[in-house]
């Protein structure tokens, strides 16, 4: 059949209907031909968002499982390995332990759990293994696991004051380090500047107080007026603060002390006014642990009053301390066989009058704990005419040092008001001290367990691989 039509001209002519069957012919390939072309960069487009969005969850994954680290770090320090914290034991042991997290976690295009194990949590170095696992709708699941060791934690006494909140040191108030195993402090053969003052909160120095050694904060700028000086042994005379000597990455997680369970001596309400008394008494046994435990609603020292710590002493008191007068308690002296103290109370501690003598002249063989629980407060005053050779941890006590007594050893508190002088011991640094706080299995009277490797496992599970995967109980259904 033929087409007519009418030229510009005027002039009627037919054009051929194969003519106008190649013309859409060749608009139906050249839209194929861009379909195809089109499709392609929307497949590659596709693809790319995919590959990107894998990347993304690879990531995703990593964080996951390092988040899992986190986890184990905070229980094993803070003394949440329990069920009620989502840990169990691992089957088989008693002192492995496993948790699984499968909630909390916005994905939005997946879903993840994480898995963590703890082997040796009651070493002094544990190993931590952290899987996450992200699981998608109609694609691979992503799943990462890493490994890491962990060093001997750091002592609980490492720097000298540690606060949750304000340490303030007002008039001429002053601290400094020394070395016991170099013999008494000195100012001319045995002092250094070792000292860290550290708080979560704020360091104040006013009057003509002076840190030397270091302060380290959570990110507030310590406060120096008047007179006031943080500096070191090569610092310089101006400015009065020395930068090198401030740091504002401090962090710490302080747990309650607790006193000692087991069978006690009830003391009741134990008074001394006059009297002289020792401890242990003849026919006292030690607990299991070779100190002698004693109990009573309150202690209370006054006039000539003198309680002499003749052993390893642990004593709890249910009320308050107090000692006033020239009565006091000596740790040491004749007859002494290993003579140490641990004083263990909930409420207010009043060291004034003769205080705790120390004769030892080691700070580990005195120790106070403020057992208050969090959430409160308690107050603990040293200012007896004795100086103070020990350490004191009350995480919810507020310090006061005051008077012409010196405290030799080391403090942790929710706050620290120094007005007198105060020498830490760098021994205590590397000293264990007994009695105290035991974090997630670890060392009685230590810190917190640190990261010392780390490595990301990816080899076949079971193989010799220096890398390979762990599937053991929590990880078994994984690989």
């Amino acid at each position: 059949m033929l087409a007519s039509c009418l030229s510009p001209s005027g002039v009627r002519f037919t054009a051929p209907s194969a003519q106008r069957g190649s013309a859409i012919l060749t608009v139906l390939v050249l839209a194929a031909v861009t379909a195809v072309i089109s499709s392609g960069f929307l497949y590659r487009a596709l693809h790319e968002a995919n590959l990107a969005t894998r990347s993304h969850y690879q990531t995703v994954a990593l964080n996951l499982a390092e988040a899992g680290i986190e986890e184990a770090l905070h229980a094993a320090n803070s003394s949440m390995l329990n069920a009620a914290n989502g840990w169990s034991l691992a089957s088989g042991s008693t002192t492995d332990y496993v948790k699984s997290i499968s909630s909390g976690f916005d994905l939005q295009q997946a879903t993840g759990v994480v898995h963590v194990r703890i082997d040796g949590a009651a070493s002094a170095t544990p190993t931590i293994t952290s899987a996450a696992v992200l699981t998608f709708a109609n694609q691979p699941r992503i799943v990462k696991q890493i490994r890491v060791g962990t060093s001997a934690p750091g002592r609980l006494f490492a720097n000298s004051i540690v606060s949750r909140g304000q340490v303030k040191f007002t008039g001429s108030a002053e601290i400094d380090s020394y070395d016991s195993s170099l013999g008494n402090y000195n100012t001319a053969t045995n002092r250094s500047d070792r000292a860290t003052v550290a708080s979560l909160g704020t360091v104040q120095v006013t009057g003509s107080a002076e840190i030397y050694g270091y302060v380290a904060t959570a990110g507030s700028t310590p406060s120096v007026g008047g007179a006031g000086r943080i500096y070191g042994t090569t610092s310089p005379s101006s400015p009065r603060v020395d930068p090198s000597r401030v740091r504002s990455d401090f962090t710490i997680n302080l747990v309650d002390a607790t006193a000692p369970t087991g069978s006690a001596y009830a003391l009741g309400a134990y008074a001394l006014s006059a009297t002289s008394v020792s401890l242990p008494r003849a026919g006292d046994v030690a607990g299991a642990n070779g100190r002698y435990l004693y109990s009573c609603t309150s202690l209370s020292l006054g006039g000539t009053g003198r309680l002499n710590i003749l052993g390893p002493v642990d004593i709890i008191v249910t009320g308050g301390t107090s000692i006033g007068g020239s009565a006091s308690i000596a740790i040491g002296g004749t007859g002494a066989v290993n003579p140490s103290m641990n004083l263990y109370c909930s409420a207010g501690i009043d060291l004034r009058g003769g205080g705790i003598s120390n004769t030892t002249n080691l700070a580990t063989n005195a120790a106070i704990w403020g057992t208050k629980s969090s959430g409160s407060s308690q107050s603990i005053n040293v200012s007896g005419t004795n100086s103070f050779r020990g350490t004191i941890y009350a995480p919810n006590g507020d310090i006061s040092i005051t008077g012409s007594s010196a405290v030799y050893g080391a403090v942790i508190a929710k706050s620290v008001n120094m007005a007198g002088e105060f020498h830490y011991d760098v021994r205590l640094a590397t000293a264990s001290v007994s009695g105290g706080p035991t974090p997630g299995g670890g060392i009685a009277g230590s810190g917190t367990f640190r990261v010392s490797a780390w490595s990301e496992l990816k080899g076949r599970p079971g193989s010799s691989q220096a890398f390979a995967r762990d599937n053991r109980q929590p990880f078994a259904a994984l690989f």
